[in-house]
């Protein structure tokens, strides 16, 4: 959720399609990624070996467009540590991946813990990998507040018991979220509406 990196992994996959032959319009794709990744890979009936050589597009990280941090994100991380909240990352992506972006922008230092998909856990909207860390760090469930940019990743919090909090720039969303912003600026000031 801090990277808009769905331009970087459409155009990932466009090469990937485009190696076999197949034409793919990319606001399709865009959209149907940004429900998840299984979401589009079944639309367009994607094997394992599609995935992993996606993938491997995915990692050249100098390709264009570049996924890159969301506007406010790291005033917004500085603002949070400043007030002595923690903050954890649970994401979809694998551990080098993870750490690349993180390590490139300035912003692995702002996390506890990052939790991604080397871990092993079901990924969300399955609740593991949140219940992991509110164990692992005793998070009192009715103080912590899952974010994300997809309704898996709120649903992740939800079924974990926290709250959930949805950043995105459609107007009027569907969701089951406790909360939603069109600026990660705003986070910071949701604190009033956790317990």
């Amino acid at each position: 959720m801090l990277f808009d990196s769905y331009p970087h992994i459409t155009k990932a996959f466009q090469m990937m399609m485009e190696e076999r032959g197949v034409g793919v319009d990319y606001a399709e794709a865009k959209s149907l990624f940004e429900i998840s990744f299984e979401t589009c890979y079944s639309h367009y009936g994607v094997t394992e070996e599609m995935a992993r050589r996606h993938s491997e597009f995915e990692h050249i990280y100098d390709m264009e467009p570049a996924a890159v941090p969301f506007e406010n994100t790291l005033k917004t991380l500085e603002e949070l540590n400043r007030s002595g909240a923690k903050q954890f990352l649970f994401s979809h992506r694998g551990h080098e991946s993870s750490q690349h972006y993180l390590s490139a922008y300035g912003l692995l230092d702002y996390f506890t813990e990052c939790v991604d998909s080397s871990y092993g856990f079901t990924p969300k909207p399955a609740p593991d990998g949140v219940l992991y860390l509110l164990g692992k760090y005793g998070l009192d469930k009715d103080e912590t507040l899952m974010v994300g940019d997809r309704e898996l990743d709120v649903m992740a919090g939800k079924n974990a018991g926290t709250y959930g909090c949805l950043f995105t720039k459609e107007k009027n969303v569907e969701t089951n979220a406790d909360f939603v912003v069109s600026d990660i600026g705003e986070i910071p000031g949701l604190d009033g509406g956790i317990k």
